[in-house]
């Protein structure tokens, strides 16, 4: 496999995924103190340190306070996106799928009540915001805005203004890809960090977006709209299997 960013290395490239582990769980500035202390690492805090001061350099960390520990940027995420969750086997516990297979069939054969239930269920599964559309039509689905600014990225306001604006024109921002987006990507799901996001309209937050069959021939999409500091391989892993169990079924 090739590694987009394999010139880190190899505890370089262990140190920033274990800092972007911990900020995942708490929104909070890591340090190499932090480091020390989890056991991960059988060396010095000043080796670790050392370490963050080169990732800092090549751009995968920032620090916000002089004193304070660091924060994965853009660029972390895009290689932890690369080449940390795309090795795992982005399997969801038993009983999402379960809930995720019942939600398909709550829908019948209505192609705007599955992307309705779907999207239902995997909003609450994932605490994300959810959209869902479908090809060649108006019509679109949104769910999860309350959820999402229960995380403590959107206290900020400005951050929260951008996400609730982006929420109420999500259609407008959409029609500008919508018909490359069905043309030109296949059915793996593609993630967006940041200003990688083709839409627009949030610079902050990482896209996850899928396309998919359903019922009479018709083409779906859902879109997963969270924090950077999201769980990848918990979310990658919803809607993938949303949208496999969708395209056995309704295969064109």
């Amino acid at each position: 496999m090739t590694l987009r960013h394999a010139c880190l290395p190899a505890r370089q490239a262990k140190v920033l995924a274990e800092i972007i582990s911990k900020h995942i769980k708490t929104a909070e500035p890591v340090s190499s103190k932090l480091l020390v202390t989890s056991r991960v690492f059988k060396v010095s805090s000043a080796t670790l340190r050392n370490e963050m001061n080169g990732l800092e350099e090549l751009g995968y960390l920032v620090q916000l306070h002089t004193s304070g520990g660091r924060v994965p940027t853009d660029k972390a995420y895009r290689f932890y996106v690369d080449n940390i969750v795309v090795q795992s086997d982005l399997d969801i516990a038993d009983g999402a799928k379960k809930r995720i297979r019942s939600a398909i069939a709550n829908g019948g054969n209505n192609p705007r009540e599955i992307n309705k239930t779907v999207a239902k269920t995997i909003s609450d599964l994932s605490d994300q915001l959810i959209f869902t559309n479908i090809f060649e039509s108006d019509d679109c689905f949104k769910i999860g805005l309350s959820g999402l600014m229960e995380f403590p990225e959107f206290r900020e306001f400005d951050r929260m203004f951008q996400l609730t604006s982006f929420f109420d024109h999500f259609e407008t921002l959409f029609d500008r890809i919508k018909k490359d987006f069905f043309e030109e990507q296949d059915l793996a799901p593609n993630v967006f960090i940041g200003r990688e996001n083709p839409m627009g309209g949030i610079k902050n937050e990482a896209v996850i977006t899928v396309k998919y069959n359903l019922p009479h021939r018709r083409l779906g999409s859902m879109t997963l709209v969270g924090p950077m500091r999201m769980d990848y391989e918990k979310n990658i892993g919803l809607i993938k299997y949303a949208a496999d169990e969708l395209n056995k079924i309704f295969s064109i």
